[in-house]
Formats: C-alpha cells, sequence, structure tokens
C-alpha cells in the first residue's frame, strides 16, 4: 500500500502523464496526423470496439504517442518505435536508451475517439522491472476524470486501482494470486453512472458508488495503455529503474456502452482456475 508522499506522488503523476501526453499523440505511418483525438468537443461519445492486437497496427483507430515532459519531479519520454505489433498482440517497451530528459525510453498506445459509461476490457502481461509501470485506463484532461489499473513492475503481485472526478481521486492497491508479469489476465472495469467496479479474471476485487460517498468521474474520456518509466521524484513511488528492457505485451482491448451489447475480451477468454 502507498503511503505518504509516494501516494500523493503517484496521484500526481499519472494525471501529468495523460494530460501532458494530450496535444502530442500522431498516428504512425498516417499521412493525416492532424486527426488526433479531441478530447470534451461536445460531440457524443464513440460507440464500442474491439481491437485484436494480433491483426496488427490499424492507422484508422490505433494511435501511437510520441512525446517528453521535463520536471524535477517526473522526466518522461515516450516514443513511438517502443511499440510492436505481432503474433503475441500490441508489446509496449521501456529501455535503457538516452534521450534529452531520460536514460529510458517508454511506450503509450490510444485508442481513437472519446468514450463514455460501460465495460472496459483488457487481456494483458505486465511488464516485470523496478521502475516499470504498466498501465490500462480511462483518461480526461479537463476536467481530469480517470479511471485506472496500474501495475508496479517491481510489485507484480499486486495491482493498483484509482479514479479521479473533478481531480478528486481514490486510490486502492489489490493483492493478485498471481504475478501479472507471468502471464495473460483479464483486466476490467465497468464505469456506469455513480457506480465503478473493477474486475480481474472475471472476479470483483473493488467497487466504489456515490451512495457511499464517492465522486465518480462523468466526462468523455480517452482510452490509453502504456508502460513507463520516468527519473526524478517519481521514483519514490515505482523505485529507480534497474533494467536494461521490460515490455508488457496486450492481446485484446474493448469497450461496450452501458445499455449495449457487443464483443469483448472476456467472450473467447478461458480465465484461469
Amino acid at each position: 500500500m502507498l503511503r505518504g508522499r509516494g501516494k500523493g506522488l503517484a496521484v500526481a503523476i499519472l494525471g501529468a502523464l495523460a494530460s501532458a501526453g494530450a496535444a502530442a499523440f500522431s498516428f504512425a505511418d498516417s499521412p493525416e496526423p492532424e486527426k488526433t483525438t479531441p478530447l470534451n468537443d461536445g460531440r457524443p461519445t464513440d460507440g464500442a470496439f474491439y481491437m485484436d492486437f494480433t491483426k496488427g497496427f490499424d492507422r484508422v483507430n490505433h494511435v501511437l504517442s510520441d512525446w517528453q515532459v521535463n520536471e524535477p519531479w517526473l522526466a518522461v519520454s515516450f516514443r513511438r518505435d517502443n511499440v510492436v505489433f505481432d503474433a503475441r498482440g500490441m508489446t509496449l517497451t521501456a529501455k535503457r536508451q538516452e534521450t534529452a530528459v531520460s536514460p529510458y525510453t517508454s511506450a503509450e498506445f490510444q485508442r481513437a475517439g472519446v468514450f463514455g459509461y460501460g465495460r472496459y476490457e483488457a487481456v494483458m502481461t505486465a511488464a516485470r522491472g523496478t521502475g516499470a509501470v504498466s498501465t490500462f485506463f480511462t483518461h480526461t484532461g479537463e476536467p481530469h476524470d480517470e479511471v485506472d489499473f496500474e501495475i508496479l513492475g517491481r510489485s507484480t503481485a499486486s495491482v493498483h486501482t484509482n479514479f479521479y472526478a473533478a481531480g478528486k481521486n481514490g486510490p486502492s492497491d489489490i493483492a493478485l494470486a498471481f504475478d501479472a508479469s507471468e502471464g495473460e489476465h483479464l483486466y476490467a472495469f465497468e464505469w456506469m453512472p455513480g457506480r465503478i467496479a473493477w474486475y480481474i479474471d472475471g472476479v470483483l476485487v473493488r467497487e466504489v458508488s456515490e451512495a457511499e460517498g464517492a465522486r465518480i468521474p462523468t466526462t468523455t474520456a480517452r482510452v490509453m495503455a502504456s508502460v513507463w518509466v520516468a527519473k526524478g521524484q517519481v521514483a519514490e513511488w515505482v523505485g529507480e529503474p534497474d533494467f536494461t528492457e521490460v515490455s508488457a505485451t496486450y492481446r485484446c482491448m474493448s469497450h461496450v456502452p452501458a445499455g449495449q451489447a457487443g464483443r469483448q475480451c472476456s467472450d473467447a477468454l478461458k480465465l484461469p482456475g
């Protein structure tokens, strides 16, 4: 469980990472990079999606990050060439590679579009290595709304869950019955009016609600995944990097809007146990 200053850093860092990249996403190999995803522009949310990453890169719907931030408490460099698609799915890699702001580069993915209430799923194997963080989350810039799964590479037997509504957050660490870096598992959350529920391999592991005093996010959001490593005060939370290269692999990501039906990652997945 994060305590004291470490937890405060985690709250600030996760929001800053997603916010800093909002204007810097680009479509890899796309002739129209100006089509980066807008946030909260008043249009209706997009519908269901199902992404089987073993099918390769989709230049219309897949967005790869290429940006960096350099602050005393956080320095990180995302590079699009740290994302690879193959028969295993989408691999996001953090590696020792010197940049202007960091001795490491990281990787980040976004599904094009903005999305709202419903169920979100990802089948992933987390990266293992002190200093790395594997993520699956929704994020809005202003106001800061967010729903998260984060797995610290130095503690792959637990998962960090969090949510933000207008910048107010509610973090909680969940112990796992497995090592998240040793195989694929299904991570899912249901973000509904007045309620959020997190599931791992089909089992409910956490639930918060307005009825119990939680402030639930309401703003349409991007859907993202990343593996990142940073220098600066962030090391108080994630630890100093101790690796040359680590990767997380995502086989599938999906979303079904509330009140609708659609294909999900879990449909054909044989869950452990």
